[in-house]
């Protein structure tokens, strides 16, 4: 006789038709033994059924109390909708969850205990978390202890604080929440002066009622953080009443110190995607793939911190900056499997992707979000009017498929296509200007209207360059560097050439809807068109890869003086701090936090190494102690 404890393995084929025989005897009210009673509804089920998913249901029908015997359970505060999803997916397995259900089952599975419907809405939940719903989906997490929860909207309302306290979910926070908030060294503000409005904007919403909170909410602000203007306006000339005595009182008690919050430390830094070199991909035994590097650099301090590499070896991502400041990636591609080519070499195959990403930078992590509904290899992203857009892309279908543009809700985390590009393009660059999408290739300029979603062809420019870069800055669109597809003798040049040793700049007005020449760029000869445009510290730059042929990268940071109409050299940037990236980097600029990141050491090219393996190499013709690594 065989052990009774010996677990088998289930037969799928058999649970599956078990489960839709119980579904069909639910649907026909087959041997049903309880009815639940919601509002005017009635559910015939079966107890079996409810009590495998709810442990409300199970200790309901299992106690041996009088409970176990009714067959009317009536249910009160539920949603009758509700129970009928969450009955569905009791006989089906299948949860009909979306924006407008997720909530009310959360509330409803609470109620019932029904682990698996829960977990589900929470990660629901957490996806859709934005700057909107956020400081609801703190109040939602607390009231329900989903410490998962609370904690990812937390800190979407500390990474959004400066929009989200305004808000009116965030005047309703509870006390508790509030302080929670308040007191977090997280906060993403860059003056004290936001958290104190805050602080009064809540007191104020009812006086009357929060007036006992006042010492306490008050004392989560950082005084001495305060201007001086700030201080005397506050702290002097005050009437005499409990809320001036309560005032006072925490200023003379409050240290004269402070930990700045998280926001007081942001720096403005170049952000390099795929910033991985032919020398280090050469590093990797037998692949010829390499996972994209996210690195960034901070001029001021001339530093390189390391970013979280993308999930999955993405390469060629579309990359945006907010103008919240958020990171994004979109598209690429990731290798399925090396395969031997010709010459006998190990040769990789690509698959491209439809994944979208945002960075949480407190947690230097990448955080997937509702994906494309386009696979796109290097797709242009731009933010305008509120919404993403997704443009063109070397994408897996044609020349139709090139020309798809898709916009993203940030609020819905969704995605739905516009207007397609006029023509296909096997490259474009993007830049946004007046409210509008102005997309540039070759020596053709079409502008895209978002609210008429339409695209018009405005001026063209009098040179045809591809793999240019461009930048809008005030009224001006400027289109930098890249390859002449047409020499002046009429001939194709070569590809890796460019016509002269300067970096050649046109100006596009908005205003005239005309292009003009704009002093070229007196930057060393270039090999590649390493040229990215960049605003920067409130300044139009570029990010220049300078070398000569054979010659290790050296990069330098030129800005325009728009009043001379000259170039000139801010920063070099020295090849000790800044490793060679290659030529086929992304570079956005974005403000980041230095302490949520790792600080890179430096790391020579391969080609620096005495062949000896001696600790010493030549740089500049002086002998260099190999920095510690």
């Amino acid at each position: 006789m065989s052990d009774l404890s010996e677990r088998r393995p289930v037969n799928t084929d058999y649970a599956v038709s078990l489960l839709e025989q119980l579904k069909f005897f639910y649907e026909q009210k087959l041997l049903t033994d309880v009815v639940l009673l919601v509002e005017d509804s009635e559910f015939p089920c079966h107890k079996m059924v409810l009590a495998t998913c709810s442990s409300y249901f199970r200790a309901m029908f299992m106690s041996g109390l009088s409970e176990s015997k009714q067959t009317h359970v009536h249910l009160r505060n539920v949603d009758a909708a509700t129970l009928q999803i969450i009955i569905a997916y009791a006989y089906t397995g299948h949860l009909a969850i979306n924006d407008s259900t997720v909530e009310p089952l959360y509330e409803t599975a609470c109620f019932l205990q029904v682990e698996d419907v829960l977990l589900q809405c929470r990660d629901y939940l957490v996806k859709k978390i934005n700057a909107e719903n956020c400081v609801r989906m703190l109040s939602i997490g607390d009231l329900f202890s989903c410490s998962e929860l609370k904690q990812s909207a937390k800190r979407m309302v500390e990474h959004k604080f400066p929009v989200v306290y305004r808000q009116e979910a965030f005047l309703q926070l509870s006390h508790e929440l509030l302080v929670d908030v308040l007191s977090s060294d997280n906060l993403n503000v860059e003056k004290e002066e936001t958290v104190r409005e805050a602080a009064m904007l809540w007191l104020e919403y009812n006086m009357e009622a929060r007036s006992q909170h006042l010492s306490s909410v008050l004392s989560q602000i950082r005084i001495d953080a305060l201007s001086e203007v700030t201080q005397r306006a506050w702290f002097q000339g005050l009437p005499p009443n409990d809320k001036s005595v309560v005032v006072q009182g925490l200023y003379k008690s409050m240290p004269k110190f402070f930990k700045p919050r998280l926001g007081m430390t942001k720096e403005e830094m170049l952000i390099f995607m795929e910033a991985a070199s032919e020398a280090r991909a050469e590093g990797y035994a037998m692949a010829t793939s390499v996972p994209l590097t996210a690195v960034c650099y901070s001029p001021q301090a001339e530093k390189v911190y390391k970013l979280s590499n993308p999930p999955g070896d993405l390469q060629k991502v579309g990359t945006l900056v907010a103008p919240d400041n958020d990171v994004f990636i979109a598209g690429g591609q990731v290798p399925l499997k090396n395969v031997i080519g010709g010459g006998g070499k190990l040769q990789s195959l690509f698959h491209s992707v439809d994944s979208f990403f945002w960075l949480d930078a407190q947690q230097n992590a990448w955080v997937p979000k509702a994906p494309m509904l386009c696979a796109r290899i290097k797709p242009s992203l731009v933010h305008c009017d509120g919404y993403i857009y997704a443009i063109g892309g070397d994408n897996v279908g044609g020349e139709l498929n090139k020309r798809t543009v898709e916009r993203y809700d940030c609020e819905k985390d969704e995605w739905r296509m516009t207007s397609p590009l006029p023509l296909a393009w096997n490259w474009i660059t993007s830049v946004v200007a007046h409210s509008c999408i102005w997309v540039l290739t070759h020596d053709l300029m079409y502008c895209y209207f978002p609210r008429a979603d339409a695209w018009v062809e405005m001026a063209m420019r009098k040179t045809s360059r591809c793999f240019a870069t461009a930048a809008a800055f005030g009224d001006l669109i400027f289109y930098i560097g890249g390859l002449h597809v047409i020499s002046s003798s009429g001939a194709r040049l070569p590809a890796g050439t460019v016509d002269g040793s300067a970096v050649t700049v046109e100006i596009y007005d908005i205003k005239k809807n005309e292009w003009r020449a704009a002093a070229n760029i007196p930057a060393k000869r270039y090999s590649d068109p390493c040229v990215r445009a960049v605003v920067l510290l409130g300044s139009l730059c570029i990010f220049i890869r300078e070398t000569h042929m054979n010659e290790r990268a050296k990069y330098a940071i030129y800005q325009y003086d728009a009043e001379l109409d000259r170039w000139y050299l801010r920063q070099p940037v020295s090849e000790r701090v800044l490793w060679d990236m290659g030529k086929d980097f992304r570079c956005a600029v974005g403000k980041l936090y230095p302490s949520c990141l790792q600080e890179s050491p430096w790391k020579p090219p391969a080609c620096f190494f005495s062949p000896d393996g001696g600790e010493e190499f030549e740089v500049d013709g002086e002998l260099v102690t190999l920095p510690p690594v």
